[in-house]
């Protein structure tokens, strides 16, 4: 009983001090919030925009990789531009995206994060797509600088020694699933002539129990399948683009909300001083 009675009285006590120095707190909370209001007002205003994109670097370099890290490579490449960014180092950055300086110097910030999927028994796996973040004082460059970014990639020195075995060696692949179709036809010509059933010289069995008896149509579905992987799977690719936005990024209410809070506080500091002082 007398420890709610301290309580009650503690509490009645702080009200009544609050009231008494209502004005000294109203006042560093009003400074607080002008001064965030006239930081807002002067400060140059950005844009917030997000991009869906995949990479086939792992595929190019032909690693089992886990699966988390299937599109770690493309993603450390995006965040290494944030360190020109946070220098302000724009002469690299108008080398590494092939843009001008004055639509490189409008960037503010660029992060790429791995996307997730949940499953059914709520354990997260990783997809083959990730997201970027772009953050920009100018959103009329948002198109140019997904233009640099695909620029930036198709340049790279180390994807393009990769993309370019990977592409020679699936041209080498297709040329031989082509010979080995025109051979296969050529001993179907010779098997009819000879009145010999080679219309099924294999079977190919799947692992759920499907499988392909002509080889012909075996190999010309693998041929689709590279030509496929082949035209998708480019050093960069935009599954959505960087969405347009008009409207400007506004922390203050935030801000002020903060700020109100912090002065509350440094004006209760500043009265208990004040009447300590008066005593």
């Amino acid at each position: 009983m007398t420890e709610e009675l301290n309580l009650g009285e503690l509490f009645s006590d702080f009200v009544k001090f609050i009231s008494r120095n209502s004005r000294l707190l109203l006042v560093f909370m009003g400074v607080g919030i002008v001064f965030v209001v006239g930081y807002q007002k002067l400060k140059i205003p950005y844009y917030e925009t997000k991009a869906i994109c995949m990479s086939g670097i792992s595929e190019y370099e032909r690693q089992e990789q886990i699966e988390d890290l299937s599109q770690r490579t493309a993603i450390d490449l995006i965040n290494h531009l944030q360190i020109n960014i946070e220098n302000k180092d724009y002469s690299a950055l108008v080398i590494s995206l092939g843009l001008d300086l004055e639509i490189v110097s409008s960037l503010k910030s660029i992060e790429a994060e791995q996307l997730y999927q949940q499953d059914l028994n709520e354990k997260y796996y990783a997809l083959n797509k990730f997201e970027i973040l772009l953050l920009t004082f100018d959103e009329k460059n948002i198109d140019k600088l997904q233009e640099g970014l695909i620029y930036y990639f198709s340049n790279n020195t180390f994807i393009k020694q990769y993309h370019s075995s990977y592409l020679a060696s699936n041209i080498e692949i297709i040329n031989d699933i082509n010979n080995e179709i025109e051979m296969l036809d050529k001993i179907r010509v010779i098997g009819a002539k000879n009145s010999l059933d080679v219309s099924s010289i294999n079977i190919v069995s799947g692992n759920e129990g499907n499988f392909v008896s002509n080889q012909i149509i075996l190999l010309s579905q693998l041929r689709e399948n590279i030509k496929t992987k082949q035209d998708l799977l480019k050093p960069l690719i935009f599954v959505q683009s960087f969405a347009k936005v008009n409207q400007k990024e506004d922390d203050i209410l935030i801000l002020g909300i903060l700020t109100a809070i912090l002065s509350f506080i440094l004006g209760l500091f500043v009265a208990l001083v004040k009447e300590v002082k008066i005593i």
